[in-house]
């Protein structure tokens, strides 16, 4: 079992309800355009306890489908797909560092969400995600802002009074382009999201940072 497993399927357990800032501020991102996935195959890499599926799930794609390197995470995650039973969940304990076994361009939309912070090499998931993806289909990544990665900010969590830092490996803007044109994927849009773009509901622990402060960098590539 990789650290990263190891760390997910400590913190799955109180994963929904532990107070924090990046994972409320991801979701806060993600739902301004998961409404469009209606009538798609949807893969989504790294899913944790499946709160972005069960947002997707609400408009009407055609499949779901979902990878997560944590045993527990997946667990969790197809307790949540028993609620939302409509269209079934899939969802698979795998690691991306791996070939993923899926079968080639058989999604339209594939989903990636504070996941690649985890992994070292981007090219290896960008390659799988673009091999999965059919001709013009959509791969949207939201993750932590290269510039937070600077110092030195990654994923973490409390166990009772221990502090746990997930394994994460910094990406910068070229990091990130460069891996892009590898797995020949064409970006269509970027957006930075700062403390002032998520409004007056975001949480003290987002809106004690300056306004201008880069929480989230969000990508939306397609297949070329």
């Amino acid at each position: 079992m990789s650290d990263v497993a190891a760390a997910y399927d400590r913190w799955a357990p109180t994963y929904d309800k532990t107070n924090n800032p990046m994972v409320w501020a991801a979701t806060h991102a993600l739902a301004q355009g998961l409404a469009s996935v209606k009538g798609f195959d949807c893969l989504e890499l790294g899913c944790g306890t499946g709160r972005n599926l069960a947002a997707m799930a609400t408009a009407d794609p055609r499949t779901l489908t979902a990878l997560d390197v944590s045993a527990e995470m997946v667990r969790l995650a197809k307790v949540r797909g028993l609620e939302h039973p409509d269209p079934p969940w899939k969802v698979i304990q795998h690691d991306l560092v791996a070939p993923i076994p899926l079968a080639s361009a058989s999604y339209n939309f594939i989903l990636a969400a504070l996941t690649f912070e985890h992994i070292a090499d981007l090219a290896v998931p960008l390659r799988e995600a673009r091999r999965l993806l059919r001709h013009y289909g959509t791969l949207r990544i939201v993750e932590i802002h290269p510039f937070m990665t600077l110092s030195g900010e990654g994923a973490h969590f409390k166990d009772g009074d221990e502090e746990i830092a997930i394994p994460s490996y910094p990406h910068q803007f070229e990091d990130w382009f460069k891996a892009f044109d590898q797995a020949d994927l064409a970006i269509e849009a970027v957006r930075e999201w700062h403390t002032d773009d998520f409004g007056e509901a975001a949480p003290h622990k987002i809106t004690r940072r300056k306004p201008n402060w880069p929480w989230l960098v969000d990508f939306t590539v397609q297949a070329r």
